[in-house]
């Protein structure tokens, strides 16, 4: 929670304040979470007219009581006192804390409306339902234009109260305001802040054409209306997760569309699982371990119209760490989507050859050369990073890492495991991801070597055609098809491995210095050797 608030402060989104700062459904940790809040509100330091949104861990009966009764605390005494909450209920619920321009800090109290299946299906102690939302209304700063914003926590965003949706109850509620004075009000920000693990489920993304569908609630504009979905990480550091996380902010199309932007996608089937949301703008952000994101998200009142008014919603966009770290996904800036996928791809434990074949002589060699190629290949650029994804995976094209699947990733296996056998081999692997995959040393002699996966070896060597034609000195090709046969000479290749190597390169026959080798070569080395100094023969046998 304090680093959250630090990187409030910090403000890499580069605006002159955090306006918002929001925290998940049941992340507050109680009284205490509250008051650090408060307190961190009232420094000198923390400027005003800034909001921070949060949801505080389940309370008892008594605890809420003791909550409501702290300074510059409101709620809706009339339906949500703590007179209302029967004996044995628990109370879930967000806050929203205002430091207003005289640098006092008040909060708003609102309980959950719609328990969860895991919130209702309890044999004891069930979960109190709040009955009111609160809307806060304000003026943009320098202008006369009015914005209006309200919370929602998590289930409510789908729930139903009395045959309506509870955002179907919040749109009506400004509706009838607006109407009575003959006019049209804005919801500017809707939060939900989740404690959810399938935030992308259908029933729930599925409500998003419905909210912002402009034939109902007419005096409710909200072709301006920006939805934060602000879920808890899945995992306890950053990498992958298959519940939890998917945070995202949601637009109208009055945005562009970006293509493949640091830190954040389009949503999209990989990341929404089939349910997207084509008619808006869906940033959902990568990392769904634990993180703070930071952002700024563009008021789309200051478009203009034509070409010179394209924009996209979500700028600055950045991750951050939970105290000291050194992990490329969140490195306190923003992150390329091609780091974020190859450091998730390199966390998969059975990627490592050891672990693949654990009854090896040489697997706790190889197990030390996986992790040396494993921090070899974290830390590299992106652009780097792209070059040699790009390079593994026979017939690959330039395309987002977003839409990446299995090919890649088992392209990128074949490399761990050709240049973890190279360092089982002890020949020491320079990784850099520019033409080659990396260059290897073996006493004074150097080469460049490219490890790539296809459906044929043929297709590997074209693959590779041109990175061989742009290759000076030595260049060895480690290829593996669908069956991983051996390669044999016989077959011929548009690298001619049957010729004879040359230390010089050719410009007018770059194959004399370029040999391709079959993986199958390579492991059945690895796995038929007893020490490193037998493996060390066979691999030089292979490579000349």
């Amino acid at each position: 929670m304090d680093t959250t608030l630090a990187v409030a402060r910090i403000r890499a989104h580069r605006a002159d304040k955090t306006h918002f700062t929001v925290f998940p459904e049941l992340s507050i940790p109680g009284i205490e979470g509250v008051a650090r809040i408060r307190a961190a509100m009232q420094q000198d330091d923390w400027p005003v007219g800034t909001i921070v949104i949060g949801g505080v861990e389940g309370l008892t009966r008594n605890q809420y009581a003791e909550l409501l009764a702290q300074p510059n605390t409101n709620h809706d005494a009339e339906v949500n006192g703590p007179k209302t909450v029967p004996v044995g209920q628990w109370i879930n619920s967000s806050m929203t804390w205002v430091k207003a321009e005289d640098g006092e800090v008040h909060c708003w109290v609102q309980p959950k409306l719609v328990p969860a299946w895991v919130e209702l299906n309890r044999n004891y102690e069930a979960m109190y339902r709040g009955r009111s939302i609160y809307v806060f209304k304000g003026i943009f700063a320098g202008t006369q234009l009015p914005f209006r914003f309200a919370t929602l926590l998590c289930f409510d965003w789908i729930g139903t109260t009395e045959a309506l949706r509870v955002w179907a109850w919040l749109l009506q509620g400004i509706n009838d305001a607006a109407a009575a004075v003959h006019a049209t009000l804005p919801l500017t920000w809707l939060f939900v802040a989740q404690c959810n693990p399938q935030p992308s489920h259908p029933s729930f993304m599925g409500e998003v054409p419905n909210f912002y569908d402009g034939t109902n609630f007419l005096n409710v504009s909200r072709d301006d209306t920006c939805l934060v979905m602000a879920n808890v990480a899945g995992a306890k550091a950053p990498g992958k997760a298959l519940e939890y996380g998917c945070s995202a902010v949601i637009n109208t199309s009055k945005f562009s569309k970006p293509t493949c932007m640091p830190t954040y996608n389009n949503g999209g089937g990989n990341y929404r699982g089939g349910h997207t949301l084509d008619n808006f703008r869906d940033a959902v952000f990568r990392e769904r371990g634990a993180c703070v994101h930071s952002l700024l998200v563009v008021n789309p009142r200051s478009l203009v119209t034509g070409n010179a008014g394209k924009d996209i919603a979500v700028r600055e966009a950045t991750v951050h760490p939970f105290g000291p770290s050194v992990d490329p996904r969140a490195p306190a800036a923003a992150v390329q989507a091609v780091v974020k996928w190859m450091n998730d791809d390199l966390d998969e434990p059975s990627k490592s050859l050891a672990v693949r074949h654990a009854m090896a002589s040489l697997a706790g060699v190889c197990a030390t050369a996986h992790s040396q190629v494993v921090s070899s290949l974290r830390p590299m650029p992106a652009p780097d990073l792209t070059d040699l994804v790009l390079a593994s995976a026979a017939g690959m094209k330039t395309s987002s890492p977003d839409t990446w699947t299995d090919k890649e990733s088992t392209a990128v296996e074949h490399v761990l495991h050709t240049f973890s056998i190279f360092g089982t081999a002890q020949y020491p692997c320079e990784f850099h991801g520019q033409g080659s995959q990396a260059t290897v040393t073996k006493g004074d002699r150097t080469f460049e070597a490219i490890a790539v996966r296809g459906e044929t070896h043929e297709a590997c060597a074209d693959h590779v055609k041109e990175r061989a034609a742009q290759r000076r000195g030595m260049l060895v090709v480690v290829s593996r098809d669908a069956d991983n046969l051996a390669w044999h000479t016989r077959l011929g290749s548009i690298l001619d491995a049957g010729k004879p190597l040359s230390e010089d390169y050719k410009f007018t026959d770059p194959s004399s210095a370029v040999i391709q080798v079959g993986y199958r070569t390579f492991i059945d080395a690895y796995l038929g050797a007893a020490e490193r100094a037998e493996l060390e023969e066979a691999i030089h046998d292979a490579i000349g």
